[in-house]
């Protein structure tokens, strides 16, 4: 984008990105109620709507738990664990394939029990 200067950079899950938009979509509304937001923005929009697991409160909360629970979760994988709320060891090494550390079998248990006291009912 021509022009444009990045203010700051943070991974966001999918729920919090749902939230973004849909307040972008609002305030396009008011500036714009023929087209509210671009094409790109729509279609990530219906992407966001269809996948969000959880609501952004419950999102932020989670995230905090993952956190603090094992010192080499950092936020990327924390939002990563989030968005695919793994059942399982073996979602989890799947999820963990490319990365420096690979979590043992009593971690990724630890950390599903985390996520199941948040996965949605279904």
């Amino acid at each position: 984008m021509i022009g444009r200067k990045k203010l700051e950079e943070r991974y966001l899950t999918i729920s919090e990105t749902k939230e973004l938009l849909e307040r972008r979509k609002a305030e396009g509304m008011v500036e714009n109620p023929e087209e509210p937001m671009f094409y790109e923005a729509r279609v990530s929009l219906e992407h966001a709507e269809r996948f969000a697991k959880l609501k952004p409160e419950q999102v932020a909360e989670l995230k905090e738990k993952l956190l603090g629970l094992f010192e080499w979760i950092d936020e990327r994988i924390a939002v990563k664990l989030v968005d695919f709320m793994p059942e399982d060891y073996f979602d989890i090494r799947v999820l963990f394939a490319k990365e420096d550390y690979m979590p043992t079998r009593e971690e990724a248990e630890e950390i599903i029990r985390l996520l199941d006291d948040y996965r949605p009912e279904e």
